[in-house]
């Protein structure tokens, strides 16, 4: 006898869903793999976490929650720190990290930024200087329209034969761009976008130039010719074997993080 559609219906109601599997997959010629969900993104190198965002998180809470002996009224008081990962290329991950709150002072904070990490190296050292030769950043961030737009010495611009240098014939302008902290932004505030015609595209994150602007960031694309070496990595990202790139973040459902706190009312004796 066949069980009538209703009973089936309860049946499959009540059994649990499955759990998610973190999504796995192992750096080629390395010891990292990677384990990505959507609540987190981990590096393991010999099963050991060597990066990770949940694991911040205690850290996070140590740092903004006042001691007890804390008696001033910080109900109006709240810190948000979060992650939206962009890209992982080999053992390299960019994430946009957000910090933003009120803890005191005269006014509240707010910063954006790319961040890159490479998570075999200490403290996830990277550069993007160190990877794609520097007078191919250099040639591709002098002609991006958006940083034309803020030459303030026009013939020291095109003297310029290092980053640095050409980041200091640069003006704030009227959006307020925090070109003078630029070679820092060079080297580490990136993502990798896409591929196109043998070259990769980068997002260069740059921020403001002062508190009165503070909150704004600024997102430059270059396009790099590609080294050789670098070439089977950036393939294996785009087409999602290993890792991914920016334009297919959501795609991957790339996680978004995000650690809250709120302040509490002074404590009456």
């Amino acid at each position: 006898m066949l069980m009538s559609s209703v009973v089936m219906a309860a049946l499959f109601a009540a059994s649990p869903a499955p759990k998610t599997q973190p999504l796995t997959w192992k750096v080629t010629g390395s010891d990292v793999t990677f384990e990505m969900s959507s609540k987190d993104l981990r590096a393991l190198r010999d099963g050991k976490e060597v990066f990770g965002f949940q694991s911040r998180k205690k850290g996070f809470l140590e740092d903004v929650t006042p001691a007890e002996d804390e008696e001033r009224d910080t109900s109006d008081w709240e810190a948000l720190w979060a992650f939206d990962v962009r890209s992982v290329v080999g053992p390299w991950v960019s994430y946009e990290e957000a910090n933003s709150g009120y803890t005191g002072g005269a006014h509240p904070y707010a910063h954006f930024s790319y961040v890159t990490v490479d998570v075999t190296k200490p403290q996830g050292k990277f550069s993007l200087l160190d990877v794609f030769p520097e007078k191919d950043v250099l040639a591709a961030l002098k002609a991006d329209g958006f940083v034309k737009k803020h030459i303030g010495d026009a013939e020291a611009f095109k003297k310029a034969r290092t980053v640095e240098a050409m980041l200091e014939t640069l003006e704030p302008g009227e959006d307020c761009v925090g070109f003078r902290y630029g070679l820092d932004s060079v080297k580490r505030s990136v993502a990798f976008h896409h591929l196109e015609g043998g070259k990769v595209a980068v997002r260069i994150a740059f921020p403001y130039d002062n508190e009165s602007c503070r909150g704004n960031m600024f997102v430059v694309g270059v396009l790099l010719p590609i080294p050789a070496s670098l070439k089977p990595v950036l393939e294996r990202a785009s087409s999602r074997q290993e890792g991914f790139l920016m334009k297919d973040a959501k795609t991957v459902k790339a996680p978004s993080i995000r650690f809250e706190w709120e302040g509490a009312e002074s404590k009456k004796p």
